[in-house]
């Protein structure tokens, strides 16, 4: 293969690997070995914008380079081929004759694509040996030197914690992406596993470290962590790996639901691995591309649009909202809009309601969880310093957050037993949600519109405004309660409009059903349920060993405090021995 012409600025490709491949060939016929180097990323969405060539001897940090300034960028067109827009073809260092470069090749294929390894988009790499492609191979985006880095701190981590887990994904001998959680994280995903996000913000901006987070939402609706991971590329066998180990590492439970971004990969491997997950796509990627598709459209039809998707009720009152908006601006043939119709239960509010979400708002960025610690100036030897004290500052927070639910107390509103029970039960941050809709449950009047055998329906509207109207039924058992807002199947705390209906039928408690162990203060210390009933019994075994530590630590550092308190912990320690003992 040989290349017709020298590379030279304005020069076009159809795509990312074949300008790849010839700058390899013309490296090849010159004289020296090539990398991929840096790659720059769309704000926008994430997309890969621009990327780097270099020669193999740029930069030093391997002992054969010695800082090479040769190098062939190119940037990606709105037509989406690729134009090279900056080129330097001076090297510092003698050139190679053809013939050892092409020996080097033949018998060191591997050595091709170094350390800091960058990918063409989703494309796989193709190795070239005198112009004939001989192997395919995946892309990496994770420098060679980050594995032993973070492998002898795994190994220090697993010493300290024995519910460390770690794990890397090999191909064709290569180590590529890498998994990991701590004891904490794997406990907290058997209280707040039911939903996660998959935290990929490192897409947002330009040649950022490819550092992936598990999150969970815990009991004080803060974020909390439940799995790490370096993504060394964006495939579906990335991906499928990824998610393969999450479940692994946290024996198994699937989610009741993800959010994650919108990507075709990522959309098939969740149905492929979480089959019965409902995935909700990402805000900041899907703002992103609506800004894209919808930029030239003016302020009304903006109006209308958000109007439709977050004011419809029904899925056919949502079907004919859409259609009426796509005729009226002569949308019908949009693309974008059609594939977005076909995904509606991904990303409309309507769709997502009727399942749990922790009441993670539709129009609301969700934090990342380690903030803007890691960036594009993040180094390697910053990298876990950065982690461990980002980590340190989410637990603390928690712990305070557990501090203030255990010793301070909301004050009561009204007279209700029920806001007592739920005083006494919730968090402190959970209560104020429920409290909030028991207080604006005295706004609204209910009427019973149906009854048949134990099944009870009421209209329930707010005083002053007819348009503000939910239908609850109540079933003969507990009893049981559906309310056409959903609030309880997708935030997990009653509604005004039951709590209403609660009023009407002289309920002084809430039924036990209705208050989720996870939003409880003893949340994050008890055994779920299905782990009591069944299960594998070494699973429990290690629910108990991780909840029965992290009460453990929390008491030690409350008795390391004075002498005083010291003593008193000691003989409370010295007592519950006693008594466990006399259990056996």
């Amino acid at each position: 293969m040989q290349p017709e012409v020298e590379p030279s600025a304005g020069l076009e490709f159809n795509s990312a690997n074949e300008a790849y491949q010839f700058y390899h060939v013309y490296a090849e016929n010159t004289g020296f070995r090539i990398r991929i180097g840096q790659l720059f990323r769309s704000k926008l969405d994430g997309s890969i914008t621009s990327r780097r060539f270099v020669c193999s001897k740029e930069g030093f940090q391997h002992p054969s380079r010695v800082g090479c300034g040769a190098f062939m960028r190119i940037k990606r067109q709105d037509s989406g081929r690729w134009v090279v827009d900056r080129l330097d073809k001076n090297h510092n260092h003698e050139l190679e004759s053809q013939l050892e470069v092409q020996k080097t090749n033949l018998f060191s294929s591997k050595k091709f694509i170094e350390e800091e390894i960058g990918g063409l988009e989703n494309e796989d790499i193709v190795d070239i040996n005198n112009g004939n492609n001989v192997k395919r191979r995946r892309e990496n985006h994770i420098g060679s030197d980050w594995y032993r880095v973070l492998f002898d701190y795994f190994q220090t981590k697993q010493a300290e914690d024995t519910g460390f887990f770690y794990a890397v994904e090999v191909d064709n001998g290569s180590c590529m992406s890498i998994f990991w959680a701590d004891g904490r994280s794997r406990f907290s995903c058997c209280q707040f596993g039911d939903v996660i996000i998959l935290d990929t913000s490192y897409r947002k901006g330009i040649y950022l470290v490819p550092f992936a987070t598990f999150i969970g939402i815990n009991h004080h609706k803060q974020p909390v962590l439940l799995g790490c991971a370096l993504i060394a590329d964006e495939s579906e066998k990335s991906f499928t790996w990824l998610f393969q180990t999450w479940l692994r590492a946290m024996s198994g439970r699937c989610p009741l639901s993800i959010i994650a971004d919108q990507d075709d990969v990522i959309q098939q491997t969740i149905m492929q691995v979480f089959p019965g997950t409902h995935h909700r796509f990402s805000l900041w990627q899907f703002k992103a591309k609506e800004s894209e598709h919808l930029r030239l459209m003016n302020t009304s039809f903006k109006y209308e649009y958000e109007k439709c998707i977050y004011e419809c009720q029904t899925a056919d009152e949502f079907d004919t909202a859409w259609n009426a908006l796509l005729c009226r601006y002569g949308l019908k043939d949009n693309g974008w809009l059609k594939a977005m119709y076909a995904k509606r239960k991904s990303w409309v509010p309507l769709y997502l309601r009727a399942t749990f979400f922790a009441g993670i708002p539709f129009n609301e960025s969700i934090e990342s969880f380690f903030g803007t610690r890691f960036n594009a100036q993040t180094q390697l030897k910053e990298f876990v310093s950065q982690y461990e004290r980002g980590l340190e500052r989410r637990r603390e927070e928690e712990r305070k957050e557990d501090f203030n639910s255990f010793n301070l107390q909301a004050f009561l509103q009204t007279k209700e037993p029920l806001e007592e029970q739920c005083r006494r039960l919730y968090t402190l941050n959970i209560f104020r949600i429920f409290q909030k809709e028991l207080l604006q449950s005295y706004s609204y009047l209910g009427f019973k519109i149906y009854e048949e055998g134990a099944t009870i329906r009421y209209l329930v509207r707010k005083c002053g405004n007819d348009n503000e109207k939910c239908v609850v039924t109540v079933g003969p058992s507990n009893p049981k309660v559906i309310c056409s807002c959903r609030m309880f199947e997708f935030e997990g705390v009653l509604c005004r409009h039951v709590l209403r209906v609660f009023q009407i039928l002289d309920l002084k408690e809430v039924p036990p059903c209705y208050i989720l162990q996870r939003w409880t203060k003893n949340a994050e210390y008890g055994i779920p349920c299905d782990s009591e009933s069944g299960g594998n019994p070494q699973e429990l075994k290690a629910l108990m060993v991780w909840s029965l530590r992290e009460a453990a630590c929390q008491y030690i550092e409350a008795g390391a405090t004075s002498l005083e308190k010291h003593r008193l912990a000691y003989e409370i320690m010295r007592e519950g021995g006693r008594k466990l003992c006399w259990q056996r």
